[in-house]
């Protein structure tokens, strides 16, 4: 197994969890984390999150250096650290991540997440039964149609549609959100261009609240 690829960042409705391979050791574990963290570094600037892990269990020493490098690569702003299968304070700690309002939430099972690395260029199509991360720009012309969640880190410029099989609490997220077309569940949105221009250094998510598509900052709040 390659370095990086032994630990693995997963959004889920109550923030980031970090996946850590059992089989690595503490040195490579905490070298993969930093790599992880610097390229995300950007997309999660200034941000209010939780952090989870999962995989290789964690004491508590272990935890805090894993946590110390995230502090110290990162501008996030770590509100909870738990376990994965805590369950307790999930509404408000989605809430405090700016995911969505507190009148559309509710308690979710984690879906599975795709992750493809690089840019989706014209006529690339992503097509997931659960949440899409794009680590790069998804260019005009490109296609992501998910069952989950979209978060594109980098400039999201193609069209989208999450939440295809009905999911009203499904959310898109990107550093700069210029889609071509936006959809979530069955509600479709085209943001105007002067909005966009506005808009196009702001990380930013789009969600559902009473039948309509809001565009909100993602350290909103």
């Amino acid at each position: 197994m390659h370095d990086e690829n032994a630990v693995v960042f997963k959004g889920t409705t109550n923030g980031i969890n970090v996946w850590l391979d059992e089989r690595a050791d503490l040195d490579t574990l905490k070298k993969a984390l930093r790599l992880k963290t610097l390229e995300a570094k950007t997309f999660f600037e200034d941000a209010e999150t939780a952090i989870t892990f999962s995989g290789r269990p964690l004491n508590k020493a272990e935890e805090a250096e894993m946590l110390d490098i995230i502090y110290k690569e990162t501008n996030l702003s770590i509100s909870v650290t738990a376990s994965a299968d805590a369950h307790e304070g999930r509404d408000s700690t989605a809430v405090r991540l700016g995911l969505a309002p507190p009148s559309i939430m509710q308690l979710r099972n984690e879906q599975l997440t795709y992750y493809y690395e690089g840019a989706l260029r014209n006529g690339q199509s992503i097509r997931y039964n659960g949440s899409v991360v794009v680590l790069g720009d998804a260019n005009p012309g490109s296609e992501i149609i998910a069952r989950g969640n979209i978060i594109v880190m980098g400039s999201l410029k193609g069209l989208v549609h999450a939440g295809c099989a009905g999911d009203a609490y499904s959310y898109v997220c990107a550093l700069r959100l210029t889609p071509t077309q936006l959809r979530i569940c069955d509600i479709i949105t085209y943001i105007p261009e002067e909005k966009k221009n506005r808009n196009k250094n702001t990380p930013s998510y789009a969600y559902i609240q009473e039948g309509v598509i809001y565009i909100a900052p993602l350290n909103h709040g």
